[in-house]
């Protein structure tokens, strides 16, 4: 009891109360330049995440060892004497050390932001959290959402603002008429809302039973499937106004007499 009293007494405890002080203060300072440097877009930078879970655990290991060498602690062998441990803990801690590896590595080499619709693996959706550890995206159009491990991601697909859709028409169709009728289904998609611009590119390909024309629209990528199924919407009205179906796979046999 006496050496506590002693302790309370001395500036120790101050210097520990200052030291935590001084921590929380740089924290909130470096959260509040961050805040105002990334503002209130839904593309937050990243980067700037990451810098701030790394300065959080520099300031906690800062604070421990401050306030262990003020209460007499000596911090250099401690240091020396956790290199075994370091070495354990690590070999233990392998697969949480790649996530933040990857992480790192995401970010440096920019795979993708915060805000971006992207394609890992089986899942599709917009990136609504990034940390050290892990990327969660959310899939708004079929309702799901899924946490990935960083250490898993090695290939992205990041979604822009342009889709295409392809459209098979029968050869019978002349090429005039064809012309005519995806000219009025490129201006009906123009008007549409979300579709910023639409684009008729011709032939795309020369299939079986069909040739593929193709439609180039410009739209929000959070929006994709939506703008999809009014392509698909229009150029199914369109081309019914026009007395133009879809062929069939048409498959031609010969038969040796």
């Amino acid at each position: 009891m006496e050496e506590i009293v002693k302790w309370l007494l001395s500036p120790k405890p101050y210097i520990c109360i200052g030291t935590v002080i001084v921590a929380m203060i740089i924290w909130f300072a470096m959260k509040r330049f961050v805040k105002k440097l990334t503002g209130n877009s839904d593309k937050k930078d990243a980067f700037a995440a990451i810098i701030l879970n790394i300065v959080k655990y520099l300031l906690a290991i800062s604070c421990v060892l401050v306030i262990l060498q003020v209460n007499g602690v000596n911090v250099s062998s401690a240091i020396a004497g956790l290199g075994i441990v370091s070495v354990i803990v690590g070999l233990s801690l392998q697969d949480g050390l790649k996530d933040i590896i990857m992480g790192v590595n995401i970010i440096s080499e920019n795979f993708f932001r915060v805000g971006d619709v992207v394609k890992i693996g089986d899942y599709v959706g917009r990136v609504s959290t990034m940390t050290l550890k892990s990327t969660r995206l959310v899939n708004g159009e079929e309702g799901y959402e899924v946490r990935i491990c960083n250490r898993n991601i090695d290939k992205v697909m990041v979604y822009n603002d342009l889709q295409v859709i392809d459209i098979p028409l029968s050869y019978r169709e002349k090429s005039e008429k064809v012309q005519e009728v995806m000219d009025q289904i490129v201006k009906d998609l123009a008007a549409e809302k979300d579709i910023r611009k639409a684009e008729f590119l011709g032939i795309q390909e020369y299939l079986d039973s069909a040739i593929k024309y193709r439609i180039r629209v410009f739209g929000p990528p959070a929006k994709r499937a939506s703008i999809r199924r009014k392509v698909l919407k229009t150029v199914d009205r369109v081309l019914r106004e026009n007395n133009i179906s879809i062929p069939f796979p048409q498959l031609d046999i010969h038969q040796d007499k």
